[in-house]
């Protein structure tokens, strides 16, 4: 990524793995917990989505080139640290902010009225799941999913699983790169941005499995702790779709036992995507809006 991504009053540089500490530093006093805003996810998506990170004392802030010149997510660090972020944005053009909160949405009225419009980015709503709830699969709303469950377990004889880590990360580059192979160029971008993610798995703390059926390599999931009880997946890749609803509700009983909320990010609007997702009983749909300058 190129280094001149400059506003006139800020510096947007390109996202390296030194910078994890401090970024998650501020997110977590900040008490953000939107994926887009954790460090793996910009890192891994930097170059696809064209993000470009400035970093006061208090406070981040993305620019979101793939959006459009002036789009940004909504910054994240102390009150007064993204206010003054806002305002040299609003001295000198007319941003937009993606992922904005209910609670963001409501800061910018108060701290800037009158100042922005708000439409609900429907494609952009992270899903989550209770950890507990999907292991368990009680009732009748999750008959489907014990049923697609349960099609995934008998699609093979023999099932193993594995912690990712530095001895088996080929393995799933391996799955990945077949996953690719299988799909239509448009998800060249999720391709690139797992394989950026498997290729600094530690640098960027990630923590993953790896699951074989007969003795075949046939799915890895990666992600990261946005806090201790909430678990992203960053990536998750199956080669067999029979068998996507078995992986996550095996990799929901080998999460650690303080997690109780996994996420499962955006659909993007893909009506496929979409379905599955709310095939498998999310808890919440998380609401975020884009807040466009007027």
């Amino acid at each position: 990524m190129s280094t001149d991504m400059s506003h006139p009053s800020l510096l947007f540089q390109p996202i390296s793995p030194e910078q994890r500490e401090r970024i998650e530093s501020i997110r977590a006093l900040s008490g953000n917990t939107l994926h887009v805003h954790a460090f793996a996810s910009l890192f891994a998506w930097q170059a696809s989505e064209q993000y470009g990170i400035y970093v006061s004392d208090d406070a981040f802030l993305v620019k979101y080139g793939a959006r459009g010149e002036d789009a940004y997510l909504f910054p994240c660090g102390t009150e007064p640290a993204k206010k003054e972020l806002i305002d040299a944005l609003l001295r000198e053009g007319k941003p937009v902010f993606y992922f904005v909160s209910d609670e963001d949405k409501c800061f910018l009225e108060r701290a800037f009225p009158g100042r922005f419009t708000f439409s609900e980015c429907r494609n952009d709503y992270p899903y989550l799941y209770d950890r507990n709830e999907q292991i368990a699969m009680v009732g009748k709303d999750y008959k489907n999913l014990r049923h697609q469950v349960n099609i995934g377990r008998e699609s093979a004889l023999h099932w193993s699983s594995e912690r990712l880590d530095a001895t088996n990360l080929e393995r799933a580059l391996a799955i990945n790169r077949e996953w690719s192979e299988a799909r239509p160029r448009e998800d060249l971008a999720d391709t690139a941005a797992a394989e950026t993610a498997l290729r600094n798995f530690a640098d960027l703390r990630l923590w993953g499995m790896l699951f074989t059926a007969d003795g075949k390599d046939i799915s890895y999931v990666a992600g990261t702790f946005i806090t201790p009880e909430k678990f992203d997946i960053c990536f998750c890749k199956v080669l067999d779709k029979r068998c996507d609803c078995f992986i996550k509700w095996e990799l929901y009983r080998a999460l650690p036992a303080e997690v109780s909320t996994v996420d499962s990010e955006e659909d993007m609007g893909l009506e496929g995507l979409r379905t599955h997702k709310l095939l498998r009983r999310p808890k919440e749909l998380v609401r975020v809006w884009k807040g466009k300058s007027l």
